[in-house]
């Protein structure tokens, strides 16, 4: 496993200057236009889009069957993966929580805003990156390389998608989903919070087990 971690850091060390403007332009957003809280979100759709980078390289030119015919599991390549988007996450949210800092610190003069509420948030924002990555790691297994950009379309778009159904929808059948989901958040954050991992988990764990079943029944 090892290997494989040193393979997709080679990999992802080939885009270092994109890295470097991602964080200019996120540091630029936060400072420029005072909204500290934009690199939270920013920041989080950024460790799947990377996860599925390295995959697709991985599937060029019939990649993964060279790939598996050395002693490397198909379950341990998998797991690899998934630890992997747990390093980038936790590496984006780290990048999100410093640039952030500075745009509160700015505004306010102070760090008054580090709080239990600011680290929940943080959680939250976590959160929903490895939401993404359950969803991209199974989509990518199964599109590989020759259809990898209609993949993070489908992903994305499909995303989108349900987001302005469910907002729609709320708002045709007089349903005020917003309010609910401030006062939720007011009153119960740890419990969200908790429900919140609890479901990324679950999540990722399906996950898992839908892309080891794809990959079984690939032929390399």
């Amino acid at each position: 496993m090892k290997g494989l971690f040193i393979k997709d850091f080679s990999y992802i060390k080939e885009s270092k200057l994109l890295f470097l403007f991602l964080v200019l332009f996120g540091f630029g957003a936060s400072y420029f236009y005072k909204n500290p809280t934009f690199v939270l979100g920013y920041f989080s759709v950024f460790p799947s889009i990377i996860l599925m980078s390295t995959i697709s390289y991985d599937s060029i030119n019939h990649g993964f069957t060279s790939l598996f015919t050395l002693p490397i599991k198909k379950e341990d390549y998998l797991k690899q993966k998934y630890s992997l988007g747990i390093l980038l996450g936790l590496l984006f949210l780290f990048f999100a929580i410093c640039i952030s800092s500075i745009g509160y610190y700015r505004i306010q003069q102070s760090f008054n805003f580090i709080n239990n509420d600011f680290l929940q948030g943080c959680l939250l924002t976590l959160m929903f990156s490895y939401f993404l990555i359950a969803i991209v790691t199974p989509v990518g297994i199964y599109y590989e390389a020759q259809r990898s950009q209609l993949a993070m379309i489908i992903v994305f778009g499909g995303i989108f998608l349900f987001v302005a159904l469910i907002y729609f929808l709320t708002k045709f059948v007089g349903f005020d989903l917003k309010t609910i989901i401030d006062s939720l958040i007011e009153n119960h954050f740890s419990l969200v919070t908790l429900s919140t991992v609890i479901f990324t988990l679950i999540c990722n764990i399906i996950s898992y087990h839908i892309s080891l079943k794809l990959l079984n029944k690939k032929e390399y």
